[in-house]
């Protein structure tokens, strides 16, 4: 994108007009959206061949390994049906398709690739989902990031394996089309835990926001989806997927993890935002009493999370009095905290040209753009490419 520069020839005093790159705060104001989760499908492993380390072909070669996978399941397709390309039954398989079908259709400048396969990190052989990580993010760049300037990568993890998940977050970490490192929500040690601080160093070492997406809750090597047991319903699993949301944050204050990382960024990516408020409260409630138990903190818990915590809209709370929503907003300062995302191409899609539409104008426009900028820096506008 590039500006006009006007220089004054001293000869003739003819207006001379040569272009110049657009500043970051220019190209920033023209900006109508981006989008923090557009799930581009993977067609299946196959597509990794290119890009996997031969050793692992084998797998390939015989159907792949067994994937543990999750029961609960929609009634339907779980996709947009009228969304789905005839050529390859996807609705995300194809990124010029998806330009069509969702950036242009939906006036979306940025989308953030959350991908499909965000359940490698609850498979039981770790030392192939990090490869399998490898190549899929080395698939994501080739396919999707490097030939489209619509959209950004993240960096998927075998968080199974810390150290292999530092080693990749590095490979990456200077590329401009990764914007930030992918976690799922489903785990067996909460996210706080020093276990995954390396993953934590590498992110910060190289300006990367961290974001955990649900997903996998349930199988695997991964914890119950509940604090109670295993769901009977899809309806129970999906209202319930706050609950692994809320123990990864208050996990990631207690431990100290912002102490440790001040300048770590956290995303919420699917799990409902009204929480927020609650653990703020409750945290800020019970700290007064129990800060034996945490020396390590230095400010009460809300302030972490309102300086390095962010929330997706998607799926947002939709009381029937809209003044309870904004209400919750207000407590969580959404207009710093809170991003927009439209799960595409999912069942429960939200359309950015419908949705938010009694917000603030304001507000309104932080949620879709500001924020997003703040969170995932100058490298959301950066040109796509090996840094």
């Amino acid at each position: 994108m590039t500006a006009p520069n006007i220089i004054i020839k001293e000869d003739s005093m003819a207006l001379a007009v040569e272009p110049r790159e657009a500043t970051f705060a220019e190209r920033a104001a023209q900006l109508r959206l981006i989008d923090t989760d557009v799930h581009n499908d993977l067609p299946g492993l196959n597509e990794l061949r290119p890009f996997l380390a031969k050793q692992w072909h084998p797998w390939l070669d015989n159907g792949g390994p067994g994937q543990a996978a999750r029961y609960y399941a929609n009634m339907g397709s779980g996709r947009m049906d009228d969304a789905i390309r005839e050529e390859d039954g996807l609705a995300a398989g194809d990124p010029d398709w998806v330009v069509q079908q969702l950036m242009t259709k939906y006036r979306i400048d940025i989308g953030i690739l959350t991908g499909s396969i965000i359940g490698l990190s609850i498979q039981h052989d770790y030392r192939f989902q990090a490869a399998i990580a490898s190549a899929y993010n080395e698939w994501t760049l080739e396919k999707w990031v490097r030939p489209f300037t619509c959209y950004k990568g993240s960096i998927a993890c075998a968080v199974q394996d810390p150290e292999a998940s530092a080693r990749e977050i590095r490979r990456l970490g200077d590329d401009p089309g990764m914007v930030q490192v992918l976690l799922a929500s489903a785990a067996r040690i909460p996210y706080g835990n020093k276990f995954y601080w390396p993953i934590y160093a590498a992110a910060v070492e190289h300006g990367l926001p961290v974001a955990v997406h649900v997903g996998s809750e349930g199988t695997g090597i991964a914890n119950a989806p509940t604090g109670v047991g295993f769901p009977s319903t899809y309806l129970e699993f999906h209202t319930d997927h706050s609950q692994t949301m809320m123990a990864h944050c208050v996990s990631l204050i207690t431990e100290g993890t912002f102490e440790e990382f001040p300048t770590l960024k956290f995303a919420f990516i699917e799990g409902g935002t009204c929480w927020a408020p609650y653990v703020m409260g409750r945290l800020d409630r019970l700290y007064p009493a129990l800060k034996a138990e945490t020396p390590y903190l230095k400010r009460r818990p809300s302030e972490y999370i309102l300086d390095n915590c962010y929330f997706s809209t998607q799926p947002i709370e939709e009381p029937d009095n809209h003044a309870h929503l904004l209400q919750m907003l207000a407590i969580m300062k959404a207009e710093k905290t809170v991003l927009f995302a439209s799960d595409y191409p999912h069942w429960d899609f939200d359309n950015p040209l419908m949705a938010f539409n009694f917000f603030p104008a304001d507000l309104k426009r932080r949620i879709f753009v500001e924020n997003a900028l703040e969170m995932y820096g100058p490298r959301l506008l950066a040109t796509h490419g090996r840094a």
